[in-house]
């Protein structure tokens, strides 16, 4: 492939992962919320870290966003063997098993935003906008 062909992919990537990025970023704070709130009532008990930080947070755009993010990381890290027993203990109490539907509601969107964002500082990398 020439350099010509490469620049123009890496063009590509950088303007429809950002565009798609974008949509899902909105699509996570407003549609998909929903689904955090479910996931966050089944999993956050009163006293817990994650119960004061979504009263902290808040509803806004941001503590959306926070709350979000939390409870991704929550599912993410929880089986590491350093960190996930004490995050565990921690940040929730889970009173009972969630359903696998509702845990993919919590953990698809926002890594496939990583994936998109990694993309797009990729791709930005490729072109030299770092330099």
């Amino acid at each position: 492939m020439s350099d010509k062909v490469l620049v123009a992919i890496a063009e590509t990537v950088v303007v429809a992962s950002l565009g798609l990025g974008l949509v899902l970023l909105a699509l996570m704070l407003t549609l998909f919320f929903r689904k955090t709130v479910e996931v966050e009532k089944q999993i956050a008990a009163p006293g817990t870290q994650l119960d004061s930080l979504r009263k902290m947070w808040g509803n806004g755009p941001i503590g959306r966003w926070m709350r979000v993010v939390n409870v991704f990381f929550y599912f993410a890290l929880r089986n590491l063997p350093s960190i996930g027993p004490r995050m565990e203990l921690r940040l929730v109490e889970e009173r009972k098993r969630l359903p696998l539907a509702l845990k993919l509601w919590a953990i698809v969107p926002v890594a496939t935003f990583g994936f998109l964002m990694f993309l797009f500082f990729l791709s930005g990398w490729y072109l030299g906008a770092f330099d």
